[in-house]
């Protein structure tokens, strides 16, 4: 897995994962996340996302609902970000370094 997904996980990762839906708040996070990602040209994948989830031991429902925004994003689909601020731009350097 390249650095810049084992990056963007490890910020998934000091979310609250012990719940089935995220809040608010870290659902935009992860999304902003996800987006950054795919628009680096390093998309993660629906498998990078289970393997560390399960890995690390997050809740079932709360692994599936970000694998499913991480096949979404990386096909090219459309997701809604209610929330962008909370993606800093602090993630963003974070990642764009690693590219």
């Amino acid at each position: 897995m390249p650095a810049v997904i084992d990056k963007a996980l490890d910020f998934i990762n000091g979310m609250n994962t012990s719940v089935s839906v995220p809040h608010p708040m870290d659902e935009s996070t992860t999304k902003g996340l996800l987006k950054y990602l795919n628009e680096l040209g390093v998309p993660a994948s629906a498998a990078d996302v289970t393997a560390r989830g399960f890995q690390e031991g997050w809740n079932t429902g709360f692994t599936e609902k970000v694998a499913g925004w991480a096949e979404k994003i990386a096909t090219g689909n459309r997701v809604i970000i209610k929330d962008p601020e909370y993606f800093s731009s602090y993630m963003r350097e974070q990642l764009r370094e690693l590219v």
